[in-house]
């Protein structure tokens, strides 16, 4: 008898947490990952004795992973929707490109370059989550929305743009898939993975897809 009425004084403990998780009002995040980019070259152009060609690398290594963050303010509309407003750091990813020179003439160009940038996406991010609610305080989720999106570059390689910062700004579409622990009144804890759609290419480089793999500590008011 004194067990069974543990396990249901817990067992209502857990409906009622999931209960006020689910309720409408405002909530708070904190997010910490790694993001991780995926850019592709457009190339650049180099004159020889032949006039202009253009170059595509021969090889690109990319070095991301780096450590991405976020803060973000939430409302639950119901116990299946929410809308959220998050600042977003995707962290900063390093590429280098090797590029192979054919024929360089009598232009003052050795025939191998590289060029080496770093690139960095912020933005505020405006997105809608579907929820369904798995358990007394577990629920998964679904997002779709908008990343507003500045991408800053910092160049160091032999190869110049006519400066060694430049900014670009993009709005993509933002996705992203996960799941909802409640483990209390206020808190919880949340996984996700999101991806982005393609941001527009620079004078740099070419398209840019942005992944991100984070946890975030939720708190409601």
């Amino acid at each position: 008898m004194k067990w069974t009425s543990i396990a249901a004084a817990a067992g209502l403990c857990l409906l009622t947490n999931f209960a006020d998780a689910a309720e409408p009002g405002f909530y708070v995040t904190a997010t910490a990952g790694t993001g991780d980019e995926n850019p592709r070259s457009n190339g650049t152009n180099f004159a020889n004795s032949g006039g202009v060609i253009h170059v595509d690398p021969d090889q690109v290594d990319v070095n991301d992973g780096s450590f991405a963050w976020g803060i973000g303010l939430g409302y639950r509309i119901n116990r299946y929707l929410a809308g959220e407003v998050e600042y977003a750091d995707f962290g900063t990813t390093d590429i280098h490109e090797h590029y192979v020179v054919p024929n360089p003439g009598p232009f003052p160009f050795p025939s191998e370059l590289d060029l080496n940038y770093s690139s960095k996406v912020t933005g505020p991010v405006l997105s809608l989550l579907g929820t369904l609610p798995v358990g007394e305080s577990f629920e998964l989720f679904l997002r779709g929305g908008a990343l507003f999106a500045s991408r800053e570059y910092e160049l160091n390689g032999q190869i110049s743009f006519g400066g060694q910062e430049q900014k670009f700004a993009s709005t993509v579409w933002l996705a992203g898939a996960g799941a909802t622990w409640s483990f209390g009144k206020r808190w919880g804890i949340r996984a996700e993975f999101q991806q982005s759609g393609s941001l527009d290419k620079s004078l740099v480089t070419g398209e840019t897809r942005i992944k991100r793999l984070s946890l975030s500590a939720l708190y409601r008011f």
